[in-house]
């Protein structure tokens, strides 16, 4: 229990001096109306009917100081907003990758390839693969996405089919907080719910991999573009950490043309392609096997 210290000093009729701990007053008046001021800036009057019980009383604060207050909270509610505004758009950006990407060249019009690629059109049209390559190593289109963490690696074989592989590397892209705004306007930092943690993984990777479906797409004339997600994990039977495969997609450009990428929701739109994926929302994704293209 804390110390309290009050104490009323009468100095004439009707006037009194209060002191306490924090500060001292004077109270002017007489039973039933009275007015006091402390050296807090706080002045009160207070008007009763004597006898009653009834009274009302009203208190002036120091106006410069509870201006300065508000100004102070006000300052503090607009910087935990853009904290909290800056995760939000974080966390929309790390499940959002696929909304973007590169011009789609039309190598049969001249006017849609970009001079830079001029000199590869004739090689391009005639399925040289190594032009392809060439095509890729010009543009970089998933620089963006090596900005996340992330690895890529493509193959092929077959001038009509393109076929990629992305390193996961989870840790280095999904948050394990969730950063909310309390409503008394504080910041509240949360550990992440193992549901809402896989959750925005799985719409990262689907993500990912819709771009990349995307980029390949746009620069390529390529009908089909196989993509698997692979991430390192401890092999319990030999005691090693193994490459595996959690999401294996063939994406057919006649059907990704059709889907609306700003409005899809990245892990549901797998659906619409041939795919293998396991996954639980309190435990992630479990190793598949890789779909070919034979």
């Amino acid at each position: 229990m804390g110390l309290n210290f009050r104490k009323s000093i009468s100095l004439l009729p009707g006037v009194k001096l209060n002191l306490n701990k924090k500060s001292a007053g004077l109270s002017f008046g007489v039973k039933g109306a009275r007015y006091s001021i402390n050296t807090s800036g706080q002045r009160r009057a207070t008007v009763g009917i004597p006898g009653t019980g009834i009274s009302y009383t009203h208190t002036f604060g120091d106006k410069k100081k509870s201006a300065k207050t508000d100004r102070a909270k006000k300052k503090e509610l607009e910087k935990n907003q853009e904290v909290v505004q800056d995760y939000n758009e974080q966390v929309e950006e790390v499940i959002g990758i696929h909304r973007t990407g590169v011009d789609a060249i039309d190598w049969n019009r001249v006017e849609t390839v970009p001079r830079k690629l001029a000199s590869l059109q004739t090689r391009v049209l005639e399925g040289d693969i190594d032009a392809y390559y060439e095509v890729i190593e010009t543009v970089e289109p998933f620089d963006e996405l090596v900005a996340f963490g992330s690895e890529f690696e493509i193959g092929t074989d077959n001038p009509a089919c393109m076929v990629a592989e992305f390193n996961i590397k989870e840790e280095e892209v999904i948050p394990d907080t969730m950063v909310t705004l309390t409503e008394s306007g504080k910041v509240s930092e949360k550990k992440m719910t193992k549901t809402a943690y896989y959750e925005m993984l799985q719409d990262y990777v689907c993500s990912v991999m819709i771009r990349m479906a995307r980029d390949l797409f746009a620069l390529l004339p390529v009908e089909r573009v196989i993509i698997h997600a692979v991430d390192d994990a401890l092999n319990t039977a030999t005691g090693n950490t193994e490459e595996v495969t959690y999401v294996s997609v063939i994406f057919d450009r006649a059907t990704f043309n059709k889907i609306n990428l700003d409005a899809i929701d990245p892990s549901d739109a797998l659906s619409n392609f041939e795919y293998n994926m396991k996954f639980g929302k309190t435990t992630g994704f479990k190793p598949v096997v890789k779909l070919t293209d034979w």
